[in-house]
């Protein structure tokens, strides 16, 4: 009984809960991979570090015990990098939020020899809890806009407007997004998956 009221005293100096900054991309796209590290690396020793994850949705390659990881991205949606590291003040635990996003594909159909289409993608932007907001990444005038957004219930839902928006939930989230962009020259398709996860964090 004395040794793990000794253990639990000592365990309680111990664990120090401290911030610390794990530096990287908030960012990563399916299929890649982003460097991690602990900024202002305290620890006690080369290998007196822990990374692990949270989300399903990536993977660490190589030593998970150095003070940087190689995360790679494998399905779209959210993870929680976290890092404990044992310091001279004790163990300490950090947290970084990551993005995976599913590239966007494309397919032009060309009605002449040139296209007069730039856009090439469009990105999430949350107006509110349950409300999303998709953004082409070029502002393009003279074209018309055809956004279809189809559910994890099978459900769809569609939008003429240049910036679409569409409702979603964590129990029903978007599966496929859908933009088709059309001028008097030619169409372009773009189409983004999303991992049922990526609305339950999002």
């Amino acid at each position: 009984m004395k040794k793990i009221l000794f253990l639990l005293t000592l365990l309680s100096f111990t664990f120090v809960y401290s911030q610390c900054f794990i530096e990287g991309n908030s960012q990563i796209k399916a299929g890649e991979s982003e460097i991690y590290t602990i900024k202002n690396n305290t620890a006690q020793c080369a290998d007196c570090h822990q990374w692990s994850s949270f989300g399903g949705n990536v993977s660490l390659e190589g030593d998970v015990k150095q003070h940087t990881i190689k995360v790679k991205g494998n399905a779209g949606g959210k993870t929680i990098l976290s890092l404990e590291m044992l310091s001279d003040k004790g163990i300490l635990r950090c947290s970084k939020n990551i993005d995976v996003v599913n590239p966007v594909s494309q397919e032009n159909h060309s009605l002449t020899s040139a296209c007069d289409v730039s856009l090439d993608s469009f990105r999430e932007v949350k107006v509110s809890d349950g409300v999303v907001s998709f953004v082409p990444a070029k502002s393009e005038s003279g074209v018309k806009y055809e956004w279809t957004a189809e559910y994890e219930n099978g459900d769809k839902k569609a939008s003429s407007e240049p910036t679409a928006q569409f409702g979603y939930s964590s129990g029903n989230g978007i599966k496929i997004l859908m933009l088709r962009v059309t001028s008097s020259k030619c169409m372009r398709n773009f189409t983004k998956t999303y991992d049922a996860n990526y609305w339950r964090f999002y």
